[in-house]
């Protein structure tokens, strides 16, 4: 597990520098999870510990919108005021 997680890591930590050095605006962990992407191409499959700990990502994702949620609560007054410049 701790191998794949480190795998992960390292694709994103990886997008991270390469748009840091180009300069462009998109997003790091994007550009990782396309190298991630290029790297299985290349190697042509998986190993059961990565698809684990995607697996065990996948699952508790709904967990990462908790705090997205909460501002938007938080915030709603601020939000219906500014609906027409959001929308």
């Amino acid at each position: 597990m701790i191998p794949a997680l480190t795998t992960l890591f390292s694709c994103q930590l990886a997008g991270e520098v390469i748009v840091r050095l180009l300069g462009v605006t998109f997003p790091g962990p994007v550009l990782g999870m396309g190298l991630l992407f290029c790297g299985l191409l290349a190697f042509g499959r998986s190993t059961p510990a990565l698809e684990q700990v995607a697996d065990t990502l996948l699952r508790n994702l709904s967990l990462l919108f908790i705090p997205a949620a909460v501002g938007v609560v938080q915030q709603v007054d601020l939000i219906s005021a500014n609906a027409v410049a959001i929308f």
